[in-house]
């Protein structure tokens, strides 16, 4: 068995070290984040003022803070080099300079213990050429570890052996980063800029040209490099912005002097829109301007947009949208593009063939399989589909005939492949799924068009929802109701899971149907279907047998709601879990209100009443602000989570772990939570949250919209009509739930908020 890492150094606390050092204290680990001193402060002093600069500029954001501090020892390389002793495995993260590099692995190995990992951190340099001077002994324990920025929020970390790296010490690597930092590591080749470097630059250098060439701004540009080409939606310059120029500019210098093929070379061509702009101090997000900038003017903030035949940033205009954008159909809609002669088509053509033709090209000098690329991409550039996915996507033969037309040879590897087989993927043995998927549940056991519950194996049974966002439904709370019934009743299923396909747990309401009932004056309706998703969450609560939700990314109102009932949550690091109903101009109304209520003031009495307020103080604040955690830690916190549930690092790892502790509950005897009741605050704590409310409508900290929405809050968290003192149940605060949300309803702001929200995603304050 190879031997866990338990104690983690990291040498260098710029950006990516600092970050480095604080996720792995984060996962747990005993970090040691050094540095040298320089001039009067210490290697230490320089370390410490990292730690604060990661926790406060936001990369760390809502994270156990107090955990990060406790876990990560400042230490000065000079003074304290004997640390490094203890330490499994040490990852420097020092300038990208082959000589400073090489330099820091030998006082690594200088210092370390006899069987210390030791890794670098480079994005580009070759892990070979660092470990040169190095014994041999040394060379089987040295490879790259290439971590991608943020560090915290990006997926994939590259893992390079430096052609003798021993496969175990690759092996304990790739096993500390999937299970305790929860990435993906791929094992990449030792060649120039790895696999997603090299790709990704080739495919933004390409961008950069073609946009130039074909005379289009920037603007228009990135209407056309979003996720119409299966790439992040912003598009390309914004991305550029987002990452840094100068990052780009060194890249790109790298890769114009790095040893590579000659078929390769006439798409590294310098952008030189680019170096103009680099040149002129704009960076991009870090130093306010870059491809794009915001400026303030008459009309509050405005934007701009770099014009590169003026040299100068001229006002941003709405681009037009690409042709063919009412088909719905995104595959069907880049491949009409690519195949017809539309005026996007040359431009299109460029920027998406050549990168997949580089990909085919280079799939054995980069990569040791095809779909590592893939993966390499997904998770080191946030592409929504990896080369060979597109190709296969938008039809591979069609794509090679594409890129003939083009002028690019398709190497003959892929050419017999596609002859043979008709896609990348298919033919191509299956890799086994590493984690338990939600394809793998062997039978429906009752369904709708909104939902299903499925049979999961080993008596557990699974539900999910089908609907876009994983958006909450009447029809899918009338089958949460029949599943639970079904779950509890049959003898083949011991327990329970909810979890939902996609990234996320789910965006809560639908939407479009709440503003449909509100038009069509369907107001029992849709009082109805409030209080069965109230009924359907408290029956999960009160099953007798286990229920287990697998939560992910959002989990934003009604999924929240949800959640708060489960017995136990399974949860991945990063979810945003929050009560948001604020923004569509309604209160929480599934029962989150009643359970976090419940769950802040249970067993005090009437003597605490300012321990009750002020609990309940804290309840509301947030969600009058329709805020949400940033991370699981600060969903605990916050309640959303108690110190019963998991938190996990590996997001792909939920279902197993959800149906395992499912199983494990079940076991051990489950017994549902029996019913209660709390002290209200009574007219005592309305009052106070009135105060806060109008302190915070004098200093237009909300709308007077606002305030009437958390009225409505502060009557449900201080019990309706109860007295101060007097026991209320979980029915009689649902009950407020409903009636606030229903007179909420009837308010014509209300649909205006739920209206604007469903048009353009975002909030309207009205």
């Amino acid at each position: 068995m190879d031997k866990s890492i338990r104690k983690l150094a990291v040498i260098g606390a710029g950006t990516m070290g600092a970050a480095i050092a604080a996720c792995g204290a984060r996962a747990g680990l005993d970090v040691v984040l050094m540095v040298r001193g320089k001039g009067s402060e210490t290697g230490r002093d320089r370390a410490a003022r990292a730690v604060d600069t990661i926790l406060k500029k936001g990369e760390m954001k809502g994270s156990d803070e107090a955990r990060i501090r406790a876990g990560v020892f400042c230490a000065d390389m000079q003074a304290d080099a004997g640390v490094l002793k203890d330490c499994d495995l040490i990852i420097e993260a020092v300038a990208e300079d082959l000589a400073i590099k090489q330099s820091t692995a030998a006082f690594l190995f200088e210092n370390a213990g006899e069987e210390a990992i030791v890794g670098t951190n480079t994005s580009n340099i070759s892990i070979a050429s660092i470990a040169e001077n190095l014994p041999e002994e040394q060379q089987k324990r040295f490879l790259g570890i290439h971590f991608f920025n943020p560090v915290r929020y990006m997926d994939l970390v590259e893992i390079i052996s430096g052609g003798k790296t021993e496969e175990a010490i690759l092996r304990r690597v790739e096993t500390l980063m999937n299970d305790r930092f929860g990435k993906t590591p791929i094992r990449c080749r030792d060649s120039a800029g790895f696999i997603a470097n090299r790709i990704g630059s080739m495919a933004l250098t390409s961008i950069m040209n073609a946009t130039v060439d074909a005379g289009y701004g920037f603007a228009e540009a990135d209407a056309l490099t979003g996720d119409l080409i299966f790439r992040p939606k912003q598009g390309a310059f914004k991305l550029l912005d987002l990452v840094g120029l100068d990052i780009s500019v060194h890249t790109v210098d790298y890769m114009a002097g790095a040893d590579i093929p000659d078929y390769e070379k006439p798409f590294r061509n310098r952008p030189e829109v680019l170096y103009d702009i680099t040149s002129r101090g704009y960076l991009g997000n870090k130093t306010g301007s870059g491809f794009y900038c915001k400026r303030k003017g008459a009309k509050g903030t405005e934007r701009f947009v770099w014009d590169y035949n003026a040299r100068e940033y001229v006002p941003l205009s709405r681009p037009q949208p690409a042709s063919l954008a009412e088909v719905r159909d995104k595959a069907a809609r880049l491949r009409t593009l690519l195949a017809g002669e539309y005026p996007e088509t040359p431009f299109l053509r460029r920027v998406v063939l050549e990168p997949l033709w580089l990909a085919m090209k280079n799939v054995d000098e980069i990569s040791y399989d095809f779909r590592d690329i893939d993966a390499a991409m997904r998770g080191g550039y946030n592409w929504i589909k990896g080369p060979f996915e597109l190709c296969d996507l938008l039809g591979a033969k069609e794509v090679l005939v594409l890129m003939e037309q083009q002028g690019l040879e398709p190497p003959a590897w892929a050419k017999e492949k596609i002859e043979k087989d008709g896609a990348f993927y298919a033919g191509a043995a299956p890799r086994a799924a590493a984690y338990l998927q939600l394809t793998d549940s062997r039978a429906v056991v009752m369904e709708n068009k909104d939902a299903a519950l499925c049979d999961l194996g080993d008596g557990v049974a699974l539900f999910t929802l089908r609907t876009k966002a994983n958006t909450y439904t009447t029809p899918a709370a009338e089958l949460m109701l029949a599943a639970a019934e079904e779950v509890e009743r049959s003898e083949a299923f011991r327990a329970m899971v909810v979890c939902n396909p996609g990234a996320n747990l789910g965006a809560g309401a639908n939407l479009y149907e709440v503003a449909g009932a509100i038009e069509a004056g369907q107001f029992e309706l849709l009082e109805k279907s409030v209080e069965e998703f109230q009924r359907a969450n408290l029956r999960l609560k009160y099953l007798k047998k286990p229920v287990v939700v697998a939560a992910k990314g959002q989990a934003l109102g009604g999924s929240a709601e949800l959640m708060l009932h489960a017995g136990c949550v399974v949860a991945h690091q990063e979810l945003y879990a929050g009560l948001v109903e604020m923004g569509v101009g309604l209160v929480p109304s599934g029962g989150g209100c009643a359970e976090l209520l419940f769950r802040a003031t249970e067993g005090l009495q009437y003597g605490q009443m300012a321990r009750i307020i002020s609990e309940i103080d804290e309840l509301v604040l947030p969600i009058a602000q329709a805020k949400y955690s940033m991370s699981a830690e600060e969903a605990m916190k916050n309640r959303y989570l108690r110190r019963g549930d998991l938190i996990i690092a590996k997001a792909d790892a939920l279902l197993g772990q959800a149906k395992a502790t499912a199983i494990r509950l079940a076991e051990a005897g489950w017994r549902p939570p029996v019913k209660g009741t709390v002290t209200a605050a009574g007219e005592s704590g309305y009052t106070h949250l009135m105060a806060t409310v109008n302190v915070m409508l004098s200093g237009r900290m909300m709308t007077p919209y606002d305030a009437v929405i958390v009225e409505k809050l502060a009557r449900i968290f201080s019990g309706g009509d109860a007295l101060a003192g007097e026991q209320i149940t979980e029915e009689d605060v649902l009950l407020e739930e409903r009636k606030a949300f229903m007179d909420l309803c009837h308010n014509e702001k209300t649909l205006e908020r739920i209206k604007g929200m469903v048009a353009t995603g975002k909030p309207v304050r009205n």
